[in-house]
């Protein structure tokens, strides 16, 4: 396994990071907090000029047919910004489960709209009370239309379709919903982005795909999510750095207590640690190894990695940490938030753990 990047994927990832140092600065973020948007057009449309939503999609619908390896290059640095934008729920999530097991003709309709920008999706998986895995859907599929509810689908009021699952007789189905008939609900979060529940009385609903392809899909999201947990626990040490060697308290840095140092140091080394497992994970799925529970480890660690990052860091900082003027209270929000919503660490543990204790192998002695 060579975990060495390519110039290539060098230059995509400053690619990138111009990018997001032009369209999600921190002052960017915050304006996105009270914007109904919630993520900013330009910056999308420039992500569509520079084929970065279709990076994953293969060529024949007009993407650039790379990997996780390059998409983890890009998450790192989105993370590193926080930028907001519905690229994960339409270039990582919709377009996974259209080519796990959509039709020709929806691949057709819909791959190139995403590659273009022209059309966004959201998933709307999660119900109130409920995990992150098939038994917890309620929503119920009955002749092409759903009834249920879903809660904290991102960009539901701006995107083309919704990503619904929902019970259909005695199988998971997903399918496609358009935002004008469903009832929507802003609600407030953590991380002060535009999130909705979503009600669905009778909605017409179109099939493309069955719970098979939602879990292969959601391989290259963790993937992705892990980079961008990592990008930003990289961004904040880098903050709390540069405030440990800028504040002075007894005559001295305040760099230089073991108070201060010795956690700075112990969360460099497991960032670095997660950067490797977010690493090895995506080049398992690039080159068609057996993943195993690898991306629900990428994920579980460095998200739990980043919260911890930033919760060192708001000690570093000390009381002003918290203050909205502060950058380091932007991603002591978005880590919390990023580590339950996208998979919260119950569920994640149980991937894990039914990968060592139920397979007939575990999955850590397969080397």
């Amino acid at each position: 396994m060579d975990l060495a990047f390519t110039e290539e994927q060098e230059m995509l990832r400053q690619t990138v990071r111009e990018l997001c140092a032009k369209h999600s600065s921190p002052d960017v973020v915050r304006a996105l907090e009270e914007d109904e948007r919630g993520y900013s057009l330009p910056f999308y449309e420039q992500l569509a000029r520079t084929d970065l939503l279709g990076l994953t999609i293969p060529e024949e619908y007009g993407g650039a047919g790379q990997s996780a390896l390059e998409n983890v290059v890009v998450y790192e640095e989105l993370g590193r910004a926080l930028a907001a934008s519905p690229h994960l729920g339409s270039a990582v999530i919709a377009a996974g489960v259209l080519l796990a097991g959509g039709s020709d003709q929806q691949k057709k309709e819909w791959l190139p709209k995403i590659v273009s920008g022209e059309a966004t999706f959201s998933p709307a998986w999660l119900e109130a009370g409920g995990s992150n895995g098939p038994d917890s859907v309620r929503a119920a599929a009955t002749n092409d239309r759903i009834t249920g509810e879903k809660v904290l689908v991102p960009f539901a009021n701006t995107v083309d379709r919704l990503l619904v699952y929902a019970r259909d007789g005695d199988t998971v189905g997903l399918f496609l919903v358009e935002p004008k008939d469903v009832s929507l609900t802003r609600v407030a979060t953590i991380g002060l982005d535009a999130e909705f529940n979503v009600t669905l009385q009778d909605a017409p609903a179109e099939r493309v795909a069955d719970w098979d392809a939602w879990e292969d899909a959601s391989h290259d999201a963790l993937i992705a999510l892990a980079g961008y947990a990592t990008g930003g626990a990289e961004r904040t040490l880098e903050l709390s750095l540069a405030y440990a060697n800028e504040r002075e308290q007894f005559g001295r840095k305040i760099g230089s207590f073991q108070g201060i140092a010795h956690p700075l140091a112990d969360i460099a080394t497991e960032i670095q640690g997660g950067r490797v497992l977010s690493y090895e994970a995506a080049w398992t799925r690039a080159h068609g190894k057996p993943l195993g529970p690898l991306a629900a480890m990428a994920k579980m660690y460095t998200a739990d990695v980043f919260r911890r990052a930033t919760k060192i860091g708001q000690q570093v900082y000390g009381g002003i940490g918290f203050t909205l003027e502060i950058d380091m209270q932007l991603y002591f929000r978005r880590a919390k938030q990023l580590e339950l919503q996208w998979w919260e660490p119950r569920y994640l543990e149980r991937v894990i753990a039914a990968a060592e204790l139920d397979a007939e192998k575990p999955y850590i002695n397969v080397y």
